[in-house]
């Protein structure tokens, strides 16, 4: 890469040849406004709100558009620079219905932000504004508002560029001009609900979000994808302890700027149904409320008395808790074959752009972990089925509610002699159980997940579990001491330190080295049966 000297606001900067003015200005902390520009999109260079004055140039020159030169000299805050800015915003704003105090998007909007910062001044128009379309539905997860919309183009790139799938196109001329669906399609390609994130206006919002809350009542925490073991970055966003919605965060190793609308959408099923807040154990009468200590007391008496005990955790559980799960297995009922929950699908070509063909977040990490046996999940259950096992202990999975076997596995699941779940509600499953401890969500974790990849992230507790509840690694704890293995960690991080020194995968990370981008482990993917 050449390395190019240009000189931005009389500040020298080195950059590469073949950038243009706003990727050199960004990459110097110098922030160029802009709507049409997306760092992923093809470059339409129709918005105008980028350009800036360049030393021997004699009009004003689009900076998303323009290479840099070297010697280069750019000014981004010169007033011939604000007062076209300031003219942009105007002309944008001529139709729009200022809707701010009804808008999803307000405290988001780019228009509101620039306005905010280059303009505050009342419109000259008085004649009155050219109407659009409104509540437009374009697909099961995106309305189109045509009234707010600049034209920026970016939702129609985005469908020819990234998905491939065209279903947008922006119709009619001069101030008629709009977006609409393309021969009359329905935008609901897998990665459709993009386009709301990276609409820089109000234009087009989150058919599920929508009215919810105010953005900036939002809570937002960094955290993982628990859809599929893509592992993609997102933002876990909250308000008043219940997750509102997710949106991606950039991460160029794993989802770069997108999130898959199946990841979007998934706290709903996996945080959703009245949550479980205190042990239950079987009684003549059924299962009935118990204390702590009498339920750990029985799991601990149930497994070790097993003749064939087993355990299957879910590919939503971290690393901490799959390493102490298989610690406790071990210490219970040595030789017990473990397994990860874990199902594979077939992906179109526009799902494969980010999904993975399961939906276990972290069976690759639970299987570092010693949480796998041989011949696969497939293998695990089919001897479940064949009445192989005389006790289970199932971790975060409704068995009944993700497989396709029916009465013939809620058949081997009574036949077993003791059954242990551990879940955050009762699910099918746990009704079957002789012991129900209430656990933890994702979204209620602190831990990390390996990608399919064997990328080692971390999940960071975006709300409070609900009284009553433990985690599922304090779960494994009590357990573990009182079987009289007493362990001295009591913390995620401390617990990822102890297997950072057993597993020689992990050896020499901590939480600070995983950071909030993570970290490509040694090794390629892996392959499941």
């Amino acid at each position: 890469m050449d390395p190019v000297k240009i000189i931005i606001d009389g500040k020298e900067v080195t950059t590469t040849k073949g950038k243009t003015v706003i990727q050199a200005a960004a990459d110097a902390g110098v922030a160029i406004p802009h709507y049409c520009y997306h760092p992923k999109l093809s470059i339409a260079g129709n918005c105008r709100m980028c350009l800036v004055e360049i030393e021997k140039m004699p009009k004003l020159q689009i900076a998303c558009n323009t290479q840099v030169a070297e010697g280069m000299g750019v000014l981004t805050q010169s007033p011939k620079v604000l007062a076209v800015r300031k003219a942009v915003l105007e002309f944008l704003l001529i139709n729009h219905p200022v809707d701010c105090p009804i808008c999803d998007q307000a405290g988001e909007c780019q228009l509101q932000n620039y306005y905010m910062e280059h303009n505050r001044e009342a419109s000259r128009f008085e004649v009155g504004k050219q109407h659009d379309r409104k509540k437009t539905i374009f697909g099961p997860n995106v309305i189109f508002d045509g009234e707010r919309c600049i034209k920026c183009t970016r939702c129609v790139r985005f469908c020819q560029e990234i998905t491939k799938t065209d279903e947008l196109a922006v119709i009619n001329r001069g101030d008629h001009s709009t977006i609409a669906l393309f021969n009359d399609s329905v935008l609901d390609n897998p990665l459709s609900a993009n386009v709301v994130d990276i609409c820089p206006v109000g234009a087009l919002t989150d058919r599920d979000f929508r009215f919810k809350v105010r953005v900036w009542y939002l809570q937002k925490t960094p955290s993982v994808c628990p859809g599929c073991s893509t592992g993609c970055n997102i933002s876990v966003e909250t308000y008043q302890n219940r997750i509102a919605r997710f949106k991606p965060r950039i991460n160029e190793a794993v989802n770069s700027h997108w999130i898959c609308d199946e990841g979007r959408y998934c706290f709903h099923e996996l945080t959703g149904g009245e949550r479980l807040t205190t042990p239950l154990i079987r009684q003549e009468g059924g299962l009935v409320p118990t204390t702590w200590e009498n339920a750990l007391h029985a799991v601990l008496a149930g497994l070790r008395s097993a003749k064939a005990a087993a355990g299957v955790l879910s590919g939503r559980n971290t690393n901490e808790e799959a390493f102490l799960f298989a610690k406790l297995m071990k210490k219970l009922a040595p030789g017990s074959p473990l397994e990860v929950c874990y199902q594979e699908r077939e992906l179109n070509e526009t799902q494969k752009i980010l999904m993975s063909p399961d939906r276990a977040p972290n069976f690759r990490g639970a299987r570092d972990m010693g949480v796998g046996a041989n011949g696969g999940y497939g293998s695990w259950l089919e001897k479940l089925l064949a009445g192989d096992f005389s006790a289970a202990y199932i971790v975060g999975e409704d068995l009944l509610g993700s497989n396709g076997a029916g009465e013939r596995l809620r058949a081997a699941l009574q036949k077993l002699s003791f059954l242990v779940v551990q879940d955050i509600r009762l699910s099918e499953t746990a009704k079957l159980a002789h012991v129900v401890l209430p656990a933890t969500h994702f979204g209620e974790k602190e831990g990390t997940y390996t990608n399919r990849k064997g990328r080692l992230q971390k999940l960071n507790a975006a709300v409070i579990a609900p009284e009553g509840a433990l985690q599922d690694w304090q779960i494994f704890l009590r357990l573990l001491d009182l079987a009289e293995e007493k362990l001295s960690y009591s913390t995620p991080s401390q617990i990822f330190q102890a297997l950072a020194e057993e597993v020689a995968l992990y050896q020499g990370i901590s939480y600070a080295t995983i950071g909030d981008q993570g970290i490509q482990l040694g090794g390629g993917g892996v392959e499941q049966s």
